[in-house]
């Protein structure tokens, strides 16, 4: 799992569809997100998990945490989005990959 700041989810992205796992974190608009579920509400950081892999992306999400896996669109997009600890873990997760790689 590869890490992603705010402005590079194009690079995210390209990342996944090379066979990787990209981790974008992202900071949300201050008035958050209309019927986002109540972890995105108290978070300040959210993320993107994208994978073209779906069994893997599933998996991994699955071993972060997450307790209701979501998987949002197709192709290039296909992501979970993340916060909470499953965020914390998969930042924790990538940064160790950077440091090891």
């Amino acid at each position: 799992m590869k890490l992603f700041a705010h402005r590079e989810v194009k690079e995210a992205k390209a990342h996944a569809l090379a066979g990787g796992q990209a981790l974008h974190v992202w900071t949300p608009p201050a008035a958050g997100w209309p019927g986002a579920p109540t972890c995105f509400q108290r978070s300040r950081q959210w993320a993107h998990l994208f994978d073209q892999d779906k069994a893997r992306l599933e998996a991994t999400a699955r071993r972060l945490g997450v307790r209701k896996i979501v998987i949002h669109g197709d192709g290039a997009g296909q992501h979970v989005d993340l916060c909470g600890a499953p965020l914390k873990k998969a930042m924790i997760e990538a940064e160790g990959e950077e440091i090891h790689g």
